[in-house]
């Protein structure tokens, strides 16, 4: 997978050292609420690195899944993925495209909310698979509750 940088972000693969911020992140409830009809919040640490080694494996061209941090210090924020929608997903949300679109989705740290991080990171993302000429549509499968995603959304210019 690429590692992108912008202004003050890195976007990199994850690392084994992550497990403990990963698990952080996606035990609280308020991180998974709107992840699919059955959300599951992570519960130990096994969990969070065996996720980490599943989302290393997403490395195609103009695709991954980032652990995100501060260019300023390394602290991790966030993850963010850009990967093909899986059929199941396809299926759930009433979508039957012939052609697999990307899904571009993203888990802030309640402590990094409001820094405008999610915006630049995605912004990256979506340049790097248009770089890498992603010839499929890019998604975002937003919760309608998720007021934040919608947000950001509207300044990605994803509908």
């Amino acid at each position: 997978m690429k590692e992108l940088h912008t202004q003050r972000l890195i976007l990199r693969a994850g690392e084994p050292e992550d497990a403990a911020f990963l698990l952080d992140l996606e035990s609280r409830s308020e991180t998974v609420q709107y992840l699919g009809p059955d959300p599951m919040p992570m519960t130990t640490l096994e969990q969070a690195a065996v996720s980490i080694v599943r989302r290393r494996a997403v490395h195609e061209d103009g695709q991954g899944i980032w652990a995100i941090t501060l260019r300023n210090g390394g602290e991790l924020v966030r993850n963010l993925l850009c990967k093909p929608m899986s059929e199941q997903m396809q299926r759930l949300i009433g979508m039957g495209l012939a052609d697999q679109p990307r899904e571009i989705g993203w888990h802030l740290h309640p402590e990094a909310k409001g820094q405008g991080y999610a915006t630049e990171a995605a912004r990256a993302v979506i340049d790097y698979a248009n770089q890498r000429n992603v010839t499929t549509e890019i998604l975002a499968i937003v919760d309608p509750r998720n007021t934040p995603s919608l947000q950001l959304c509207e300044r990605l210019g994803l509908q």
